[in-house]
């Protein structure tokens, strides 16, 4: 359970980084479009949009924005969750011209898909109940009277309608019987089905001082950080596929003939993914050159990981900041500025 004592709006605003895509509209995150008009459906292609998904932007341009903003969440989300792995999710920029990283049915395509769907979801199903459009509302609170000193009240995230849209404007490109589309579409159900899992409880404190004498409670979503921690376990655990005739049909099934089928929370890639040490055009690696890394760590971010045997160099940077900062009566604040030298380590 959270429990705060801000208003209920503090902690149901976007945020900018992760604590606050199929061509999914990776694209629109970058798009100088404010999608608000159907015209920007039609020519949405250039911004990453499927053919198929332009008639769902017609019939819900008011919640193109939202869509806009997700795919800029998803991006965060995503470098955020990688800036310390040889492969950073910068692909993610190239969109909609797709990099072969994320169009060969690697993990990080997985992941990508993953992240996006539970961002579009997530995004959507919180600007319902900040009332930023008139299709859906505040979600449904529980029906069972509340077991500890609260009452049930507020607004809560609408997820039945974020997953609602998700999935009509999210597996829209994904229709087809193939390989390609059959993974994609796992994935997206596999971050939507984060989000489902992921709704829990908030509370706002009433009383004397803001003493916690009475809460009121609804349910809401997680930030996106946390969403994102929980992808990223399942990226590390990603089951190897193959597609196999059963029956009458070809499907997907695990490479380890052990595991007997895959798991609906379970990510899923059938291309083994490169080192990304190196530049590969084949693959979609840019490679590690000119990275930062942290020396002596033993962690896929240290030197030795990140510069794949390479070697690195030392820089050392003047860096200006504020210090021995005073308070005057008044009302301001004097500080003096203060210059130190900064270490840091680059991969060659």
């Amino acid at each position: 359970m959270i429990e705060t004592k801000g208003s209920a709006c503090s902690i149901r605003q976007y945020t900018k980084s992760p604590n606050s895509l199929k061509k999914i509209p990776r694209a629109l995150a970058s798009s100088k479009k404010h999608w608000n008009i159907t015209v920007h459906c039609t020519k949405g292609r250039r911004d990453g949009l499927h053919s198929s998904q332009v008639d769902v932007c017609k019939e819900h341009i008011d919640v193109m924005p939202i869509v806009k903003t997700a795919a800029y969440v998803a991006k965060q989300t995503c470098q955020y969750m990688f800036q310390d792995r040889r492969w950073n999710c910068s692909s993610i920029e190239s969109v909609p011209k797709m990099t072969r990283d994320l169009s060969l049915g690697t993990r990080e395509q997985a992941f990508v898909y993953a992240v996006s769907s539970s961002s579009l979801a997530h995004t959507v199903s919180r600007a319902c109940a900040l009332g930023h459009t008139l299709r859906c509302g505040c979600g449904l609170l529980p029906t069972e009277a509340p077991t500890e000193e609260f009452k049930w009240g507020g607004c809560s995230d609408d997820l039945r309608y974020g997953i609602s849209f998700t999935k009509t404007f999210a597996d829209a490109p994904f229709l087809k019987r193939n390989k390609k589309s059959s993974m994609n579409r796992h994935n997206n159900m596999v971050g939507v089905q984060v989000i489902d899992s992921s709704l829990g409880t908030a509370c706002k404190c009433h009383g004397v001082s803001g003493s916690c004498a009475l809460k009121t409670c609804w349910k809401a979503l997680p930030d996106m950080e946390k969403i994102g921690h929980k992808l990223k376990h399942k990226y590390a655990y990603a089951v190897e596929v193959e597609s196999r005739r059963v029956g009458r049909t070809k499907r997907l099934v695990p490479v380890d003939h052990d595991k007997i089928d895959i798991g609906n929370d379970e990510l899923i890639y059938y291309t083994t993914s490169p080192d990304y040490c190196g530049p590969d055009p084949k693959t979609g690696s840019v490679g590690t050159a000119g990275r930062r890394c942290i020396k002596g760590d033993g962690g896929s971010g240290g030197c030795d990981s990140m510069c794949c045997g390479r070697g690195f160099i030392t820089l050392n940077l003047l860096k200006k900041e504020r210090c021995e900062c005073k308070y005057y009566w008044c009302c301001y604040v004097k500080c003096k500025t203060c210059r130190r030298y900064v270490e840091i380590h680059k991969c060659r």
